[in-house]
């Protein structure tokens, strides 16, 4: 796999490159300090993985991040984060980012982490995950006041489909749609669709 390390700080770049220089499938293609030295990299198709340090003094990254997600660029970006900011993860996960790891993970989480974002899945530190999820504990109680319907829709919300597509897959009008979701949000005393799939994937983890 082609990967970029992005950071404006050397150590954190030199770290990362030490770091993934072990692995025989992993291919640094650029070091960077921004997303943007890497557009034409990118746009070229020669790298697979963005690896970028995300932090208060440059989380305009993640702008770029949404850009290229909305491009429809087969980029994946993942996102070290040294500071532990459950802000930023939010932020990061409204601008199309598909993982997110601590910067002090050890060196067997973050190459897991890559190997799943690589395949096509999305990793998330369980740091991050817990902290959205704990602030309303009783979360699981809540989800039994959804009806069946409320229950398919959550799970077409976390899967990331749009609220048309969800109305092609249960063949209802998007106003429908719409008011199911407001219901979903409600009950569950949650703002959006990213606290949404949160709630839904832990909901699935907690019962598996």
């Amino acid at each position: 796999m082609r990967i970029v390390v992005i950071s404006n700080f050397s150590i954190i770049r030199e770290g990362m490159v030490a770091l993934l220089s072990k692995y025989n499938h992993i291919s640094i293609q650029l070091i960077a300090k921004t997303v943007r030295e890497t557009m034409f990299m990118i746009k070229n198709n020669m790298v697979d993985i963005l690896l970028l340090d995300i932090h208060k003094d440059n989380e305009e990254e993640l702008n770029v991040i949404s850009e290229l997600t909305a491009s429809h660029i087969g980029i994946k970006s993942i996102v070290l984060d040294f500071n532990g900011e459950k802000d930023m993860f939010i932020k990061a996960l409204k601008n199309g980012v598909q993982g997110y790891v601590l910067g002090k993970s050890n060196e067997e989480e973050i190459i897991y982490a890559i190997e799943h974002v690589y395949k096509g899945k999305k990793y998330f530190d369980s740091y991050f995950v817990d902290s959205i999820i704990n602030k309303n504990s009783d979360f699981l109680n809540k989800l039994d006041l959804l009806t069946n319907r409320e229950n398919e829709i959550l799970m077409e919300v976390a899967k990331g489909l749009s609220n048309r597509q969800i109305s092609q897959e249960f063949f209802i009008t998007e106003h429908t749609v719409k008011k199911h979701i407001n219901h979903i949000f409600n009950k569950l005393d949650i703002r959006d669709r990213t606290e949404a799939a949160l709630y839904w994937n832990k909901y699935r983890l907690l019962n598996k």
